[in-house]
């Protein structure tokens, strides 16, 4: 039996172990965070643990964000040199950026319209694998998927502006996606929650998509549980670096405390917090971290019973997904992400003020489609008390990375990661890759993903 240790317990690996025990790989999993399941505060965590209980899976997540940072004219508007409240993204703290965080950032603006489009093919082609595997996944582990997880089968699509709609009315056609092409009067008949915004012409027409959500802090607890029995866990244990032998070449992994583990394979997949670990790799300095803000809201009557992912072109909280979720006390919640905010290489380096423009434009996004909850989370003080964020790992081409390396015992060293904000949505397929690997097969992903590419 091969053996793989994998590094980092977020949602890419888990699943990568998931795939890989029943599979026959021995697996031991090191995490520098405590267990999910043990209610640790969340600042403890990383990005699967750390921000809002949910996740989302539609064919067009993850896409290049590369035309934002584009004008007409085909000139780069500089979108990491804008302050949040300059309807930018950087959130970093002012003249702190160093100078790998400066190239990064003209790497993205540099990326032109043509490639991004190619970059972005390849990300729906991951997708369209991943969606394959989910649902083989949801038939041989229906365990994962019951009501306690949160899952929740389609996602409604919202847009404000009609120009934005119809285009994304042809992108969701091109790729497979759509069930059904909605306007606001029947958005309105469909789901009463969104009436009000219906009605004042907030929402300018809708797309229900192929997809499915899920509570990923109970999802998370419920992996692990299936995978304690085969899978050696080493929580609040941090992986300090590679030890190299010679380039290219690892000779094991060194713990914080010193001690090294050796032998079989490797798979580091750090997410936006393991750029020291990364060093002497392709992938050093690639991958950087994107913050998103998140609320947990009440679900008041007339209640929302579809996930949502919303769109605002223009605005700071431009894109939102909206989740059904249960509170601990058994009351419905809509747990609503949004946001993007570069933090660089240092994911608390963060500008509190231009923190809380993100969380004020997402609280603007739920005041303006769900006005009534709003209402009920500002007389609670919810807005205080339910202020979550994580931190993303993107690269500057918004392709994730998938590196291989050698280790001196014959085995491999595999790297994965930024995959923006795709890594939940595409995990099955890395897993699917990472086996590859490990096998000696060629994926797609391989050459997709390169961190050189």
């Amino acid at each position: 039996m091969q053996t793989v240790t994998l590094v980092g317990a977020g949602i890419v690996n888990l699943i990568t172990a998931l795939d890989l025990v029943r599979h026959g790989y021995d697996v031991a999993v090191y995490e520098r965070a405590p267990d999910p399941r043990a209610g640790a505060d969340w600042t403890a965590y990383g990005c699967t643990r750390g921000g809002g209980d949910g996740r989302m899976f539609t064919l067009t997540e993850a896409d290049s964000y590369h035309n934002r940072s584009w004008h007409a004219d085909g000139t780069s508007n500089g979108l990491l040199n804008q302050p949040i409240s300059d309807h930018g993204w950087l959130v970093a703290k002012a003249g702190s950026l160093t100078e790998a965080e400066r190239r990064w950032a003209d790497a993205f603006h540099g990326v032109p319209p043509e490639l991004a489009q190619t970059y972005n093919d390849d990300i729906f082609a991951v997708n369209r694998e991943a969606g394959e595997l989910w649902t083989a996944l949801i038939d041989a582990e229906p365990a994962l998927f019951g009501a306690d997880t949160g899952y929740t089968d389609g996602v409604l699509r919202l847009f404000t502006e009609d120009d934005y709609f119809r285009w994304h009315v042809a992108r969701n056609e091109r790729v497979g996606a759509t069930r059904r092409v909605l306007t606001p009067g029947r958005i309105a008949a469909g789901y009463p929650a969104l009436e009000a915004a219906c009605s004042d012409g907030t929402i300018a027409g809708g797309i229900e998509v192929v997809g499915f959500t899920v509570n990923v802090h109970r999802f998370v607890t419920r992996l692990v549980d299936l995978l304690e029995p085969e899978v050696r866990f080493h929580w609040n244990t941090e992986v300090a670096r590679i030890r190299w032998a010679s380039p290219g070449v690892a000779a094991g992994l060194e713990l914080a405390s010193g001690d090294l583990v050796s032998g079989g394979h490797c798979v580091l997949s750090p997410g936006a917090y393991g750029n020291d670990l990364l060093r002497g790799t392709a992938s050093y300095e690639r991958i950087q971290g994107m913050l998103g803000v998140w609320f947990t809201v009440p679900n008041v009557e007339p209640r929302l019973e579809h996930s949502l992912k919303i769109a605002r072109k223009g605005h700071r909280a431009e894109e939102t997904n909206v989740t059904l979720a249960t509170a601990a006390d058994g009351e419905p919640v809509l747990v609503c992400g949004s946001g993007y905010g570069w933090t660089g290489l240092r994911p608390g380096n963060i500008d509190l003020a231009e923190l809380d423009v993100l969380y004020d434009s997402l609280e603007d996004t739920i005041r303006r489609f769900f006005p009534a909850t709003h209402a009920a989370a500002h007389d609670a003080g919810t807005f205080t008390t339910s202020r979550r964020l994580c931190v993303r790992p993107w690269t500057a081409s918004c392709l994730g990375v998938f590196e291989r390396l050698a280790t001196t015992t014959g085995g491999r060293l595999i790297v994965t990661g930024g995959h923006n904000t795709g890594g939940f949505a595409q995990s099955p397929a890395i897993a699917e890759a990472v086996r590859a690997a490990l096998e000696g097969r060629e994926h797609s992903m391989h050459a997709r993903y390169a961190p050189t590419r």
